[in-house]
């Protein structure tokens, strides 16, 4: 149960070459070029197979990939030596990066990360985020809004090529949605955590300035965020 079953099923999040996925970096590419003018170092925080890293490296980036999945980091690094990549990929915790301060001119948190953390969590990420940043250092957030999408989504609604939801269950203080997810020979729950637009900008404003937003999509957002 969990988030390795949800990544395994559907290839937007864990295979660089698939439509889905490229989909996804067609999207935010523009976005993150007008944005991040400055080449510069990144760390790619919750970085997954690492298909954004490589992207900004082919902009004349330095990056460093990182994420708490060693499955995740083991397919990002084949991916790397595949395109004969510099980016560096790591294992480690977002809530526990293992940078010095003011190392990063940009931290990317892409790909709705932010459903995986609970709200002391979550304030553990930011801070650490604004630790390693250099002053005026860029933070960009890509999530949705799960606050938003929750009352919409509906049991039975299809999810990627042979799966459907089959029950969604809210717990009563309304910080986590349980989902499962059914196909004709498969199940499996994911538990996410359910962050909105405006829970989101209230934590950022304890570490961060706003810069500027990109509604992507009726529930999904891009921001971007400077260092205190």
């Amino acid at each position: 149960m969990g988030f390795e079953d949800y990544y395994k099923a559907f290839p937007t999040y864990t295979d660089v070459v698939s439509k889905d996925y490229q989909k996804r970096i067609q999207e935010l590419k523009p976005h993150l070029i007008r944005v991040m003018k400055n080449t510069g170092k990144v760390l790619d925080l919750a970085c997954g197979v690492g298909g954004f890293s490589f992207l900004l490296e082919d902009y004349g980036f330095e990056v460093i990939g990182l994420d708490i999945s060693d499955i995740m980091i083991k397919k990002a690094l084949s991916y790397a030596r595949e395109k004969h990549s510099r980016v560096k990929f790591l294992i480690g915790d977002a809530k526990e990066l293992p940078f010095d301060n003011n190392v990063f001119d940009y931290v990317l948190f892409l790909g709705n990360s932010t459903a995986h953390f609970l709200p002391n969590e979550l304030n553990r990420v930011f801070k650490e985020v604004k630790r390693v940043l250099k002053k005026d250092g860029l933070f960009l957030v890509n999530f949705i809004d799960m606050r938003a999408l929750i009352p919409r989504i509906r049991t039975g609604t299809v999810v990627g090529e042979k799966y459907w939801i089959n029950r969604i269950i809210i717990d009563e203080d309304e910080k986590t949605a349980l989902v499962e997810y059914k196909s004709e020979d498969d199940r499996f729950e994911v538990k996410f955590v359910i962050w909105g637009n405006t829970s989101i900008n209230l934590l950022a404003k304890f570490y961060f300035r706003p810069v500027s937003e990109v509604k992507l999509d009726e529930f999904s957002y891009l921001k971007v965020y400077q260092k205190k």
